[in-house]
Formats: structure tokens, sequence, C-alpha cells
């Protein structure tokens, strides 16, 4: 399970880059507004939401 939440983690960085990467010119990242502590409670809920989301379909 520690081994998925790792992927899960890696996942949503991935996600916010991918998003950042294609959004509009006239806007700007905001991810850099975050404190640390901010971006790890969102990666934390993330990653908790996706394990639940995947014990909602078993």
């Amino acid at each position: 399970m520690e081994s998925n939440k790792a992927q899960l983690r890696k996942d949503f960085y991935a996600q916010i880059s991918h998003l950042q990467a294609y959004s509009l010119p006239q806007t700007k990242p905001t991810l850099s507004l975050l404190t640390e502590e901010e971006l790890l409670e969102l990666e934390s809920l993330w990653v908790e939401l996706s394990v639940w989301k995947k014990k909602q379909n078993h």
C-alpha cells in the first residue's frame, strides 16, 4: 500500500505539471503561491481521495 501511495504522490505532481504546462498564456501559474505546508496538505488530500475512489470501485 505504501508503494501505491508513493506512486499516487508522483501522479499528483505529474498532474500539476501537466496542468501548468498547458495553461492559457494570459494566466499565471498559482503553484508558486502555495507554501510548502499547503502543497503537502494538498498532496495528502489528493492521495486520500485517490485511495477512496479506488476503494469505491471495488
